[in-house]
Order: C-alpha cells, then sequence, then structure tokens
C-alpha cells in the first residue's frame, strides 16, 4: 500500500484537519490543510476505513493560507493550531462545521440548518486569554507542547496571553512541578499561579509582585458588571471577552420571559462559579446551581449570596448542589441553561434536564460534534431546536463554542 498521495482537500472537519479522499475512496484527514489545496501527503495512521496524514508539500496553497503570526509556530509550538489560516476565514470555517455536524450527527435537513445556524461574536486574536495551563521546561522556563507530542517549546511572549500573564512568563521559573496554570482578572488585575505538582515540593521565583501561589489563590473579574470570584482550581472561561459574549449569547437565547422567573425556578447546570446564575438573574429568581467541582460551588456561593439570601424564607430558595447532573434529582423549571464539559451532556443528563419539564433549555457546547449529539437528544426527548449561534472565543484554533436555544414541543391534544 502507497504512504505517499496527492489529494485534494474537501472541506476541514471538527478538531482542524483537512479532509480528502485516497484514490482507494478511504477518507484521510489531513493535518494543516486548508479547504481547496492540492497536497502532496505521507499517510501517518492507516485505518480500515479512514487515514492520517501529514503534508509533504503544498502543490496548490488555498489563498487563504498566511504566514503564522506567531514565531514559535515555526519552533513546533501547538498550542495554536489553525494560524496557517488567515484569521477572517475562522469563523465561516467553524460556522460550516457547526452546520455539517448538525445535519450528519443531529439529523437536521439542510434548509432547517440553514435557518437554525447564526454568526455570533469572536474574541480579540491577540493578548485575550487570562487562564492558560503551561508546560514547565527543564530550564524552568515555561512554555507549550509541540503538536503530537511530548516535547517543549519556550513561548515568551505566547501571542494570545493577556499582558499581566505575559509577565509572569517571562520572568517565571519553576522547580518540581511539570504544569502550571497561570490566572488573572482582566478587569481587576488579579494574578494567580497554581504549580501541578503531586508531594507539594513545587517551587516558584521570579513573580511579579502580588501574584498569588497555590489553589487557594482568588482571581476576580467583572462581567457583565458583576463581580466574580474564581479560585485557581475552579473553572473559568478562557478570558473576559469570551466570558461577555457567552453571557450575551445565552441572555440572547433564553429570553428576558424565562430569565425573569416568571415561568418557575433556573437551573443551572454544569454552572461552574454561577456565570450564567450571577450576571442574567435578579436575585430574587430561584436559581439551582448543578456542579460537580467543589471549589467552583465554593466560588458559586460567594458570587450568588444575595440570591442566596433573598429567596431562603420563600417557597423557591435558591440553592447550589454540588453533584453531578446525571446523578442528579431533577425539579420543576422554567428555565436550564446547561453548559458541559467537551464530552457534552450523554443520555443520562438529558434524561436529567428534559425531567425539568422546562419551557426552555439553553446548551452550551464546547465541541460541534459532541453538542449536535446532545442536540438529537434532546429533540428525541420532546424539544424543537430554535436556533444555534456559532462564537469563536479561541482564536487560531479550531475550538468551536455554540450556543442552542430550545423550546418543548407542544403536546397533542386529543
Amino acid at each position: 500500500m502507497m504512504n505517499n498521495e496527492n489529494v485534494t482537500i474537501e472541506r476541514m472537519v471538527a478538531g482542524g484537519d483537512g479532509l480528502a479522499r485516497l484514490a482507494d475512496g478511504r477518507v484521510v484527514f489531513v493535518n494543516g490543510a486548508i479547504t481547496g489545496e492540492q497536497i502532496a501527503i505521507e499517510i501517518t495512521t492507516n485505518k480500515k476505513d479512514f487515514a492520517r496524514a501529514n503534508i509533504v508539500e503544498i502543490l496548490s496553497p488555498s489563498a487563504h493560507r498566511v504566514a503564522p503570526p506567531c514565531k514559535f509556530v515555526a519552533a513546533g509550538c501547538g498550542g495554536c493550531s489553525w494560524q496557517h489560516l488567515d484569521i477572517s476565514q475562522h469563523m465561516p470555517t467553524k460556522v460550516a462545521i457547526v452546520s455539517e455536524a448538525l445535519r450528519r450527527t443531529a439529523k437536521i435537513s439542510e434548509n432547517e440548518v440553514a435557518e437554525r445556524v447564526k454568526v455570533g461574536g469572536a474574541v480579540s486574536a491577540h493578548a485575550s486569554r487570562t487562564t492558560l495551563r503551561m508546560a514547565v521546561l527543564p530550564t524552568g522556563k515555561l512554555g507549550f507542547r509541540r503538536a503530537s507530542s511530548n516535547d517543549l517549546v519556550e513561548t515568551s511572549p505566547c501571542l494570545v496571553a493577556h499582558d499581566l500573564l505575559n509577565e509572569i512568563i517571562a520572568s517565571a521559573r519553576v522547580k518540581n512541578a511539570t504544569e502550571v496554570t497561570l490566572r488573572c482578572g482582566a478587569s481587576s488585575g488579579d494574578r494567580g499561579v497554581w504549580l501541578h505538582d503531586e508531594h507539594g515540593r513545587g517551587q516558584i521565583t521570579g513573580l511579579p509582585k502580588n501574584v498569588g501561589v497555590g489553589i487557594e489563590s482568588l482571581v476576580h473579574e467583572v462581567v457583565n458588571g458583576v463581580r466574580l470570584r474564581v479560585m485557581m482550581t475552579s473553572f473559568f472561561q478562557s478570558s473576559l471577552e469570551a466570558a461577555e459574549l457567552l453571557v450575551k449569547a445565552v441572555r440572547q437565547a433564553a429570553g428576558e420571559r424565562a430569565l425573569s422567573g416568571v415561568d418557575g425556578r433556573v437551573i443551572d447546570a454544569y454552572g461552574g462559579v454561577g456565570l450564567f446564575a450571577a450576571t442574567l438573574l435578579s436575585a430574587d429568581v430561584p436559581v439551582t446551581v448543578v456542579e460537580s467541582s467543589e471549589s467552583s460551588c465554593r466560588d458559586a456561593k460567594v458570587n450568588l449570596s444575595q440570591h442566596l439570601e433573598q429567596t431562603l424564607d420563600t417557597d423557591l430558595p435558591s440553592e447550589i448542589i454540588n453533584s453531578n447532573v446525571e446523578q442528579w434529582s431533577p425539579v420543576s423549571a422554567g428555565l436550564v441553561i446547561a453548559d458541559p464539559a467537551r464530552t457534552g451532556l450523554g443520555p443520562q443528563a438529558v434524561s436529567r434536564l428534559a425531567a425539568t419539564n422546562a419551557p426552555r433549555i439553553v446548551l452550551v457546547s464546547c465541541d460541534a460534534v459532541a453538542g449536535a449529539r446532545d442536540l438529537r437528544l434532546l429533540i428525541d426527548a420532546g424539544y424543537e431546536l430554535e436556533q444555534t449561534t456559532v462564537l469563536d472565543l479561541f482564536p487560531h484554533t479550531p475550538h468551536i463554542e455554540t450556543v442552542s436555544a430550545l423550546q418543548r414541543k407542544a403536546r397533542a391534544t386529543r
């Protein structure tokens, strides 16, 4: 079997590769290829139904191929795998990937997909990231792994990192730890560092002034006018811009009626530190935050203190439940907001959320295929898709965020 062929890239797919057809009819996924390009490839993985390949030579480059704006790409940094694609093409490409996932995985018709998929916002291409997980080089400096490798590349300054983080990256030196999480508050100036060391022997030197160290370090961010507390071990969006764009998209998808609480309790599933509940709901609207992370629940109790206090003596008190959604006992609700991890909801979580009988569900997805799979499950559970908004929150990467609005179908009456 030949390991080298010339192929034409048909489209870019979830995960960022280019898809082409081999001479034997199999699909091949080509790393670093762009739609329309003619490529000489070397096959690296051969399976019965598909193959994977690297580029040997670009025979006919796309007009949208550009020189990577970051110098560390040439050194092999794998942090931003779409720097070869013109930034103006990121959103159209991501919309196409989402649309394909809705057709193939969610089984939604082409006409309906064209009507339902909308273009949302995008964060700045440079200096926006306020949370980074970085590797520690043998020298103690910070960097990222090479693409498809455990080899490390020093990356100072990082193109997408906030200036407050690049200051840490430039000066910090680490011992006895393999990875480090850096976090800053773009609106507050707070900074924190968390050393990932199993035995508690990690050391860091060369930090700028007023940088917290350890899992108990706190960073604050002001989103939609609300000050939020975030511990180093809690999940938060990759940037302030990303959080603001998501809040805006979720507000539009939910609608003011559902957010007002007139239809009943709001369920904030996979609620994290309470981003959506704190920024979108009045303190007198009853909300249930369901979150599996203990530190995120601790943050949420602080961020939603007014909500917890104002509803305490009512028939529908707000609550924060430290639990997996799959193990949570559903309660009646007027609105569900769900923001699961990259793997998506899955059948068990969909069953729990549908059991709330909420008239509206807003699904936030950070994987196009998993999101489409969840939408199919929700449709089968009695909901219909109104709209899916595509957001670009991770510039220079194929990562996609979507916000989908679903309405419960009217039950047939005799």
